[in-house]
């Protein structure tokens, strides 16, 4: 019974390793031009002993990005139970900061190459982000608009609608890889257009001292 659980301690920590390993390397160089063949001379191990732990490039992709759905969950997680509701300008800035790295560790041509080698995982993973931007979304407009930051006479539906279009439409990797912007400077500018657009007077110089006067970093 001990050597069977020391040896599933031994196969989670060299199936963590890899995963970590195939990350680094999909981030860095793209998920089609990495094969399995090259994981498995990264991790001296032979291709068979690799499929023991992902029996396909597929699976191994799908495990990348479902740590990646891990990080946005926790960032989720960050908005809603880390920073005070009273503490709006902070809030907005914390939020910015923690999407912000989360855009910035993922080049624009590592997710065109996912969206061309793996449409379906593509879609999983773009479903899941846009579903986390509403969620988010939606917290901070209900707090600043109770706040008086916020104007109250545009539908918080709407709002969050018109956010998640120019998320959807800006970020995407066909766009990004097309302009001389990064992907940290392209969102800070829809944030600012957003902001500045849903705030009250008195909201807005509350979201311009707070926020665009920091670098979001």
């Amino acid at each position: 019974m001990i050597e069977e659980q020391l040896d599933k301690t031994k196969d989670d920590l060299i199936s963590e390793r890899l995963l970590m390993t195939a990350m680094q390397e999909f981030m860095q160089y793209g998920f089609s031009r990495i094969s399995m063949d090259d994981l498995a001379i990264r991790m001296g191990m032979s291709k068979k002993t690799l499929y023991k732990y992902y029996p396909s490039k597929e699976e191994l992709v799908k495990a990348v990005l479902e740590l990646r759905k891990q990080r946005v969950g926790e960032l989720m997680s960050f908005i809603e139970t880390k920073v005070p509701k009273h503490a709006f300008g902070e809030k907005i800035v914390q939020v910015s900061q923690k999407v912000a790295e989360f855009l910035s560790e993922i080049q624009p041509h590592v997710m065109f190459d996912l969206k061309k080698s793996f449409p379906l995982i593509f879609d999983d993973f773009d479903t899941f982000r846009k579903a986390s931007i509403v969620k988010g979304f939606t917290i901070a407009l209900n707090e600043g608009r109770a706040s008086g930051v916020f104007r109250d006479d545009i539908p918080i539906e709407l709002a969050v609608h018109m956010h998640l279009t120019l998320i959807s439409t800006m970020m995407n990797p066909e766009y990004l890889s097309s302009q001389q912007y990064t992907p940290l400077q392209v969102f800070t500018m829809i944030l600012r257009c957003t902001m500045e657009g849903l705030c009250t007077n008195k909201g807005r110089s509350i979201v311009e001292a707070s926020l665009f006067t920091k670098p979001v970093l």
